[in-house]
């Protein structure tokens, strides 16, 4: 079964993964890499309300197979006068 890593990058922050995990398909590393976005968008947002999420899905030798991209950005409007 091949080994993937998932390195995750918010903003300056990057988390390398050193060990990887085997995933029958890269199909199924790319899923995982999804479903790990929505729980990191849950910190704090900074104060312009947009943050950016990446996810890269890698082989064993290192190649950048994937990219997930998850965009958050919260717009107020506290006079309530766009619909």
């Amino acid at each position: 079964m091949p080994r993937y890593f998932l390195d995750f990058q918010d903003g300056e922050m990057w988390l390398r993964d050193e060990e990887g995990q085997e995933y029958d398909s890269l199909q199924a590393a790319r899923d995982a890499a999804i479903a790990a976005l929505p729980d990191i968008g849950r910190e704090a947002p900074p104060a312009d309300g947009r943050r950016a999420f990446v996810a890269y899905v890698r082989d064993e030798g290192g190649a950048r197979l994937c990219t997930v991209r998850l965009d958050l950005a919260a717009e107020c409007d506290p006079d309530g006068s766009h619909p």
